[in-house]
Parts: C-alpha cells; structure tokens; sequence
C-alpha cells in the first residue's frame, strides 16, 4: 500500500521491496541535513521514488528512465550514449537491487560518477562507462544533455556536482 502524501520519515537511502511510496513522488532533504551528511555539499536537495529495473544500480551512478513504459523506472545510464536530457533521470545516492523501490536525486548538490571532470565544467551523460558523466563540450552530440555543473574535479571516479533534472 502506498503512503500517499504522508509525512516521510525514514532515510532516503531505505530501499523497499514494493511502491511504499507512489513513484514520481518527490521530497526535499533540508539543507542541514545535506551538510550533515556531507560536508562538502549545501543547500537543500529533491529526491524523487522510484523502481530500479533489473539490473539495479550503485551509489553516485547517473540514472536514466528505463526502457519500458513506466516514466519512473530507473537504469544505469548506458556507456558512450548520448541521451536527451528528457531521459535522463537522477543520480543514485546509494545502491539499490533489481526491480526495488527507492529515492534518487533529481536537484540540489551531490556525488556523481564522472570521467576527466574539471570543477566549474558542465556535465552531459555521453560517458565512456556506464553511469559515469563526462565534461560538456557544447558540440551538437552532447550539449542538449547537459544536467548538472561539476563543483570539483574528477576524484577517485567521482565529483561533487549541482545537478537539475527538472
């Protein structure tokens, strides 16, 4: 049974077995609650429920819609592909298996799978490796799929980054 529009107050990061919440459904972590967890990260945060496909996904991956009828059903982006930003999904703030339910982040600062990133570049989804985002160089193959501006370097896979999936 789904909650509807109660008051959430588990994790973000619980995973569920079934739709305990209805997907598309979004909330927003409070800014102090980001920096607590990370504190290179501010302001507040979206999050959006939704079901992994399955193949599941880890933490920091960029998320697209999967290739199915339902418009919340989250997969891996896929390696050397350019997609529309409309495809585009969220980042994963944490791994969830196949076929279950949880939240991903749709807007706000976080840490994201990236290649060859520098701070202040915008990122696009058109990666080498799955789920990982690369710099944005304005050409016609990449520049519609930007989603978010890198605030650090490429470190140890990933960067701090704002990103807005709208």
């Amino acid at each position: 049974m789904a909650y509807g529009n109660s008051v959430k107050t588990e994790d973000f990061s619980a995973v569920y077995d079934g739709e305990t919440y209805p997907v598309g459904s979004c909330r927003v972590q409070p800014a102090a609650e980001v920096t607590d967890a990370d504190a290179s990260l501010v302001g507040d945060r979206v999050w959006m429920f939704v079901q992994a496909d399955s193949n599941g996904f880890l933490a920091n991956d960029l998320l697209k819609r999967a290739v199915n009828a339902r418009s919340y059903a989250a997969s891996k982006s896929p390696a050397a592909a350019d997609i529309e930003l409309i495809n585009l999904i969220g980042v994963a703030g944490h791994d969830v298996a196949a076929n279950k339910y949880s939240w991903i982040i749709v807007k706000g600062e976080c840490v994201v799978k990236t290649n060859g990133v520098g701070a202040g570049n915008n990122i696009t989804s058109s990666g080498a490796d799955a789920g990982t985002a690369i710099p944005a160089t304005g050409g016609a193959t990449d520049s519609f799929a930007v989603f978010g501006r890198a605030l650090t370097a490429t470190a140890g896979g990933v960067s701090d980054a704002y990103v807005d999936f709208r």
